[in-house]
């Protein structure tokens, strides 16, 4: 695995070159990393179920967690699509019916619906059902460290340490008791 400079990660993200994955027949680009795809992914990591597993029982206590992990094909979807693009608004043709005289008579037009598409659940589903736990590890782990998380925790950080010192409170004088 070659190792790219910072001028080459700041060019490819300012250009926004994307890498790709295939899962099963499709092939998806990778969406450049944000920080609203981050929040994001964060949301579904807080709904897997927090454990600490027990060494010497590793593989009940896996199973019995398992059922709950729904949330890892979301993570990766997330991650993948990125947060523009977890839904895609389609054109669809629907065949609609009308009736006349009570039901007697019927129509049937073609018209042109949009309808909005979850690709989020949908690639969250075909992950899951495609790939081993190993190979959605190995995933979610390089899309991980194409997140740039240092810098989301460098700022995060950084905001912090401004709100804390700042003044919270500026004293007006006395106040009367009731007011």
């Amino acid at each position: 695995m070659e190792r790219k400079t910072l001028e080459e990660k700041v060019a490819d993200t300012i250009l926004q070159k994307s890498d790709e994955i295939t899962i099963g027949e499709k092939t998806y680009k990778i969406a450049p990393p944000t920080t609203a795809t981050l929040i994001l992914a964060s949301e579904a990591v807080s709904r897997l179920p927090k454990t600490a597993l027990d060494p010497q029982k590793v593989v009940e206590e896996s199973l019995s967690v398992a059922k709950d992990c729904k949330a890892l094909g979301e993570i990766a979807a997330i991650m993948i699509l990125g947060a523009r693009n977890l839904t895609e608004t389609r054109k669809v043709r629907e065949r609609r019916e009308k009736r006349c005289l009570w039901g007697l008579f019927r129509r049937h037009k073609w018209v042109e619906v949009e309808k909005t598409v979850d690709r989020k659940a949908e690639l969250a589903q075909e992950l899951l059902y495609t790939y081993s736990p190993k190979a959605l590890n190995m995933i979610v782990g390089a899309l991980l460290h194409k997140m740039e998380l240092g810098d989301f925790f460098g700022l995060t950080t950084f905001l912090t340490e401004i709100n804390l010192l700042r003044p919270t409170k500026v004293g007006t004088g006395a106040t009367a008791s009731g007011e």
